[in-house]
């Protein structure tokens, strides 16, 4: 059976957009906080994606791996429209995505630039790839 996620946006400015993101797994559920960039109509490197349905799987980066010298896996979000690379990976401020999603386990304003941006966004990442067990899945954003 696919695995399912939803991620609900909730907030954005000219900045950044900010959302919940979901996952069943049965009876179980996973929940973090989402951080992307502000909806700039899919503008490659500035906008964050498209509301819609997507499939995601977990890919070798090769931008991610020249950047950390090592083999880096992220989970891609494929067929965004005139779009690809779009990783759902580690960050905690908005200027460190580019179009990709950051997750983290709470939002909170870290660098007092009163932009709130995500906590623990290493661990929440490694939490969402374990609960998904590294296999492909539907994300439907909203």
């Amino acid at each position: 059976m696919t695995k399912i996620a939803a991620l609900i946006r909730f907030f954005g400015d000219s900045k950044q957009s900010l959302g919940t993101i979901m996952a069943m797994d049965g009876a179980k559920l996973f929940v973090a906080k989402t951080l992307e960039l502000s909806d700039k109509n899919n503008q490659n490197n500035i906008s964050c994606i498209p509301k819609g349905t997507y499939t995601c799987k977990y890919t070798r980066s090769t931008r991610l791996s020249l950047v950390t010298k090592r083999d880096y896996y992220t989970y891609e979000v494929l067929n965004v429209p005139n779009r690809s690379g779009i990783r759902i990976h580690s960050a905690n401020f908005y200027t460190q995505i580019k179009g990709c999603i950051a997750m983290g386990d709470s939002h909170k304003d870290l660098n007092a630039d009163q932009s709130l941006d995500v906590v623990h966004s290493g661990n929440t990442i490694k939490a969402f790839e374990d609960f998904m067990c590294k296999e492909d899945f539907i994300l439907t954003i909203k």
